[in-house]
């Protein structure tokens, strides 16, 4: 196995001189845009820019404005049969003007600058939808069907309800602004007024209650992993062949999936002829996991050396696509989505760097699963066999809290190598493979890397028993994880203040409507 990774010094130095005939091919993701978008193409970023700076995050005005207009409305309603007397001794008389109506007059200014930031942020959105189906027509011109891809439907789906409720916001936004209006012509002392006044604030809530949950799925085309927030996973692998490449690809959307499959052609040109493919890419993709959690760069170029040309070190370096910013990003949110993976792959470093022996003599054994679940708990589980014989295990799990119950998975494991494990603590990363990283992307790939996904039946306090076993039954090996099930807080908040947003501006507007429909009609109590 060592010889089919690494080769000596000799068998290096005999394939440099050969480096520079390496054909490394540019993907097709940055084909340019036809002239007639060149000013879409250019408007989108500036957008995005204002958009995440001023409007939706940063400041968040989006969010700031009706906040300020609900206070102004309350103190508009508060004073609307009489002015405060330093009011109405000293201003009133110079700008003839109640208290009510001036502040009246700064809600709707205050109500108009929401309303224009709305209406702002649903047009960058829908610059994004249009760029969004603009790259997939591109890509279907290039033969690469992305709508053909898992979870392209429900990708849609949701850019699409994002849509609606964005135009639900921008349109109880104008309509209480129209409200506001009637205030203002009638005065907040009239009867017609407060009543008005109370469905300019119903409408006010309906749109800041159809904003948020947008704000659980943010999207954009301005970044390249602008669509993974956006983005769930609907089906995944449960048995990962090629680990990190496997959990990469499941978490990313199928527009820069498309762009990744043709990536990996040209990053394969760039792999070293004396190293295996498939080691090669797990090395590649735990160097930048490394280096996205602290490993320096002089030592990760050192690291990328060891399997690729230089060829592949100038493709790697300077894609367009795939830039040192964007695998930060990518690994920054598989870490966070899938923490026990990762949890379990830093305690399986940790045994290598401190040189400690397995659980088990011949097998390596380990599981992680999410301290706290909130919406679904992902088990990983890793096997590997270090004896010269084939083995076959039960994995089972147990649980009375998560759906599925009871899981027995029955695994083959081929002989592996003790190769990829030490006794003797390694360092970090050195020249060669006697190193964690090395050993880590060795031990990944010849692993068998289970991924069970758990849905919770409650929240609260829940367990899983986990035990591995021999085909006669007799237990080799069990753990139990204790977890807590919870909704995720902001989530939670979002989901929550929509619902009350649309019961509280529901009943604003149902009692308005009704109210003013009997004075309009001359009914009175």
């Amino acid at each position: 196995m060592a010889g089919d990774v690494a080769g000596d010094d000799a068998a290096e130095s005999a394939e440099d001189p050969t480096e520079e005939s390496v054909s490394v091919s540019t993907p097709h993701a940055e084909a340019g845009p036809a002239s007639s978008d060149v000013g879409f193409r250019l408007s989108e970023p500036v957008l995005h820019a204002i958009d995440s700076q001023i409007i939706s995050s940063g400041l968040r005005l989006i969010l700031f404005l009706p906040a300020f207009t609900g206070f102004t409305f309350f103190v508009t309603w508060a004073f609307s049969s009489a002015s405060p007397a330093w009011w109405a001794d000293n201003i009133e008389p110079n700008l003839n003007m109640s208290f009510s109506v001036f502040l009246a007059s700064i809600s709707f200014v205050v109500l108009l600058g929401y309303t224009l930031a709305v209406g702002f942020h649903r047009y960058r959105v829908a610059m994004s939808m249009q760029a969004f189906e603009q790259r997939i027509d591109e890509s279907n011109d290039d033969h690469r069907s992305v709508a053909s891809l898992h979870g392209f439907d429900g990708l849609v789906f949701s850019m699409k309800q994002s849509g609606h409720h964005h135009n639900r916001s921008l349109l109880f936004a104008v309509l209480a602004s129209f409200m506001l209006l009637v205030v203002l012509y009638v005065g907040p002392a009239d009867e017609l007024g407060t009543v008005s006044l109370l469905g300019a604030a119903a409408l006010l809530v309906l749109s800041v209650g159809s904003h948020l949950p947008t704000r659980s799925t943010p999207f954009n085309m301005v970044d390249r992993t602008g669509l993974m927030a956006a983005y769930s996973p609907p089906v995944h692998p449960s048995t990962l062949s090629m680990v990190f490449n496997d959990l990469l690809k499941t978490h990313m959307d199928p527009l820069l999936r498309s762009e990744y499959d043709e990536y990996c052609k040209g990053l394969e040109g760039g792999f070293r002829k004396t190293v295996k493919r498939a080691f090669a890419h797990e090395k590649f993709l735990m160097t930048l996991y490394r280096h996205a959690t602290g490993l320096d760069r002089s030592t990760m170029e050192n690291e990328l050396k060891e399997i690729l040309t230089l060829k592949g070190m100038e493709y790697v370096f300077k894609h367009p696509v795939f830039t040192l910013e964007v695998w930060l990003v990518l690994m920054g949110t598989i870490t966070k989505r899938s923490p026990a993976f990762f949890r379990m792959v830093d305690r399986l470093k940790q045994n290598l760097e401190s040189g400690d022996s397995p659980a088990m003599e011949d097998l390596v054994f380990e599981v992680d699963m999410e301290n706290v679940v909130t919406d679904r708990a992902n088990l990983f589980t890793l096997f590997h066999n270090l004896s010269d014989q084939p083995r076959t295990v039960v994995f089972r799990v147990q649980t009375p809290n998560f759906l599925p119950k009871d899981v027995a998975l029955t695994y083959r494991l081929e002989p592996g190598q003790r190769y990829w494990w030490s006794t003797k603590s390694l360092p970090l990363a050195q020249k060669g493979n006697e190193d964690v990283l090395g050993k880590m992307s060795g031990l990944l790939m010849d692993s068998t890397v289970s991924w069970q996904t758990l849905v919770p039946i409650s929240n609260g306090d829940a367990t899983v028993s986990v035990r591995l076993e021999e085909t006669n039954g007799e237990l080799l090996l069990g753990r139990q994880i204790n977890v807590r099930v919870r909704a995720e807080f902001s989530q939670w908040l979002r989901r929550t203040g929509a619902i009350m947003a649309y019961v509280l501006g529901g009943c604003g507007v149902l009692v308005s409507s009704v109210m003013i429909s009997l004075q309009v009609f001359g009914i009175t109590g």
